[in-house]
């Protein structure tokens, strides 16, 4: 059989778009993936979204890392970013809401107590207690989980929210059973009519 004879469906076609790996910056470990045309020329690539697991392994892998030094190195036995969080964390579930109230030179304020002494004025910070109760709920919640649940709340879990209900009939007040039978034919009271007759016409 000739070439001539050869079905053009068998023969394999080529790709439009090829994938290339090109060394970036003439760094020879640092390589790109390209996509390449039909013509040669060089395509814009589609963007993705990066799936979920790669998102996290990223991130805790972040979080488990230490932070470079002053020199701009990573030692081993740094603390991680993770720890510096938590302890941040623990910091501001500890701290006082009570601030010591300063002027406008950023000096405490003194004033006299009941003995004569001088003693800073103080005043209850209701943003920091607000930041103190929620880092300690979110540490409450990782290290200890949910709170328990009271009595009731697990006895309304058994029956899932679902109650049963047996309505019984009502008890007929008149039980005396009446027929269905023809009503009898009304007559005035004030009259008494022995006979109806109509007239023809």
């Amino acid at each position: 059989m000739s070439d001539s004879d050869k079905n053009l469906s068998d023969i394999p076609k080529t790709p439009a778009v090829t994938e290339e790996l090109v060394r970036h910056g003439g760094n020879p470990e640092h390589l790109t993936k390209r996509l390449r045309g039909e013509g040669g020329k060089f395509q814009k690539q589609k963007k993705t979204m990066p799936k979920s697991e790669d998102m996290v392994r990223l991130i805790r892998n972040l979080l488990n890392q230490p932070e470079a030094g002053p020199d701009g190195k990573m030692r081993r036995g740094d603390v991680s970013r993770a720890r510096k969080i938590l302890d941040n964390i623990v910091r501001i579930a500890a701290n006082d809401p009570t601030q010591v109230v300063l002027d406008k030179a950023g000096k405490p304020i003194m004033v006299k107590d009941a003995d004569g002494q001088e003693r800073p004025l103080t005043m209850f910070d209701a943003k920091a207690a607000m930041a103190s109760t929620q880092a300690f709920k979110e540490l409450w919640l990782r290290g200890f989980g949910m709170p328990c649940k009271s009595d009731e709340e697990l006895e309304a879990q058994k029956v899932q929210g679902v109650k049963i209900v047996i309505l019984q009939h009502p008890e007929m007040m008149d039980k005396n059973v009446v027929e269905d039978a023809p009503r009898p034919k009304l007559e005035p009271a004030f009259a008494e009519v022995t006979d109806i007759k109509t007239n023809p016409k």
